[in-house]
């Protein structure tokens, strides 16, 4: 055969962890338009404060969810505890000063929609050696599965630039890469791999 890396490569891009990915990146690509009017219907229909107070009860679950998590790791992963938590840490004081500069809050929902996803694309990286690796080769694939995060978070930033009822910014790039680490951190903690 004249190409046999890119056979490989090709079988492992469509493979169904892999298609999970794209699907998920087709939904927020597809819904990113149409997220402004989203929140301007939402508007209409209810005071400012009722979406204000949904969005903070929404960001208080989360919240309380990541403890949850937490106890988790402490009671079940406890070497993995310390760093856990200064890393959580880390990525949520990231996050709170990064809305500190936009005050915004629905621009916090970029954190668990990148966390999800880069645990979908680290679950697909994962599943194409379909064994056991080293704990090297586990860095490695968290490694590759934020490198991918950011680039897809990027990807999005430029498309909504394109759009005219959207725009581009920096910061939610930032957000993007801060929810992808967020995700990766919760599943090295919860996993213990």
């Amino acid at each position: 055969m004249l190409f046999p890396p890119l056979k490989r490569i090709s079988i492992t891009l469509l493979s169904r962890k892999w298609l999970l990915v794209y699907g998920y990146l087709l939904i927020i690509l597809i819904a990113t338009p149409y997220l402004p009017s989203l929140i301007e219907w939402a508007s209409s229909r209810w005071q400012a404060g009722s979406i204000s107070s949904f969005v903070r009860s929404v960001e208080i679950l989360l919240g309380a969810l990541l403890l949850i998590l937490i106890g988790g790791v402490f009671f079940f992963n406890r070497r993995r505890f310390l760093p856990f938590v200064f890393i959580i840490g880390g990525i949520i004081t990231s996050a709170i000063l990064i809305y500190f500069i936009i005050q915004n809050p629905y621009e916090l929902t970029h954190l668990p929609e990148y966390a999800l996803l880069s645990i979908l694309i680290l679950q697909a990286i994962k599943r194409e050696k379909g064994q056991v690796r080293k704990e090297i080769n586990e860095g490695n694939s968290y490694i590759k599965s934020a490198i991918i995060t950011g680039i897809f978070g990027g990807i999005d930033e430029i498309y909504q630039g394109l759009l005219p009822v959207r725009y581009f910014n920096w910061y939610d790039i930032v957000l993007n890469v801060i929810g992808g680490l967020l995700g990766l951190t919760i599943l090295w903690g919860i996993t213990g791999e």
